[in-house]
């Protein structure tokens, strides 16, 4: 009997050790049935990872993409990359993103507008039903905006400009929602504007520095930067309250216009993604969001820190969705 307990407790010591070498930590799965095991913990990330930004380089939404990228690379412990594809107001990022494998080593900066309000204007193969999203980290801010050596100086001197000429007025932006906020001034007015498109923000206020075009519906940060700079000057803030870089300068709504822009930067996955590689991206990013040196960046293009859960997003992109759709069928 002794033997037998000996024998016993022997293969119960190796049992135990052998259990303890398995390093893996194991996700609990549910069967059909209810029966619940084991599911073994996936590895990764174990390569290099690319954030695909649909803006151009050099512009707000690209340097923000990039801080965060640096402080997401420096959680997960691998390289990530930004690649850039701009174009089809912001349309063209999206779509890359959506064609590519959803392993996981693909995520897109998926942007409000081009989600919620371009769908509506064009054909695009995409809803915002087609990603699973991680959040948001960053709301962006607009304005109207001219040349620092233009004579004109105000919302009214454009609008008395729009009426003397022979044709409609040119104005620049890289995408929706900008060009609403001209579309509320001409509506006011009777006047009608010509929207300019452009890839990147960047090349919005090129074009305006350059002299092509007098006037620019562009982000806050990269307005911003020229205005410290001293080559560009604010006309009216084109969002819900003004400026702290530029207190002085009012607000399209308090100039009676029926208007305040809104969108936001966020980050997803193609359709499909394995949830644990979900949910490690969500941690990371989570946590990137409140990593110093990204937090410095953003402070420093004056863009407005704005964190939301993948399904907080979500829920925003589908309410707006629908918004969207009904407002421009009126």
């Amino acid at each position: 009997m002794k033997r037998k307990i000996s024998l016993f407790l022997v293969i119960s010591l190796i049992i135990m050790i052998l259990g303890g070498c398995n390093n893996t930590p194991a996700t609990p799965t549910t069967q059909a049935g209810g029966e619940t095991t084991q599911a073994p913990k996936i590895d990764y990330p174990t390569k290099a990872i690319t954030i695909i930004c649909n803006y151009g380089a050099g512009g707000g939404t690209d340097l923000a993409t990039r801080a965060l990228a640096q402080a997401m690379e420096r959680i997960l412990g691998q390289p990530i990359t930004v690649e850039n594809k701009a174009g089809g107001s912001g349309t063209l990022g999206i779509i890359e993103t959506m064609n590519r494998a959803n392993d996981g080593y693909t995520i897109g900066v998926l942007t409000a507008a081009p989600l919620t309000i371009v769908p509506h204007q064009m054909e695009v193969p995409f809803t915002p039903e087609d990603f699973d999203y991680i959040g948001t980290f960053g709301q962006y801010g607009y304005g109207i905006a001219v040349k620092a050596d233009s004579p004109y100086q105000s919302i009214a001197d454009i609008v008395a400009l729009a009426k003397a000429s022979s044709g409609p007025l040119a104005y620049s932006a890289s995408g929706y929602p900008q060009p609403f906020a001209m579309n509320a001034i001409g509506e006011k007015e009777g006047i009608e504007f010509t929207y300019a498109p452009y890839a990147s923000a960047s090349e919005v206020l090129t074009a305006v520095l350059g002299g092509h075009i007098q006037v620019a519906v562009g982000g806050q940060a990269e307005i911003t930067q020229f205005m410290k700079s001293g080559e560009l000057r604010l006309l009216a803030a084109a969002g819900e309250s003004r400026w702290e870089t530029a207190p002085e300068v009012p607000t399209l709504l308090e100039l009676g216009y029926d208007v305040a822009l809104r969108s936001y930067m966020g980050l997803g996955l193609p359709s499909g993604v394995d949830p644990q590689i979900a949910a490690i991206l969500q941690d990371a990013f989570s946590k990137a969001v409140e990593d110093e040196q990204f937090l410095q960046v953003m402070r420093n293009m004056n863009f407005m820190i704005s964190y939301t859960t993948g399904e907080e997003y979500k829920e925003f992109l589908a309410r707006t969705y629908v918004e969207n759709k009904e407002l421009m069928a009126e």
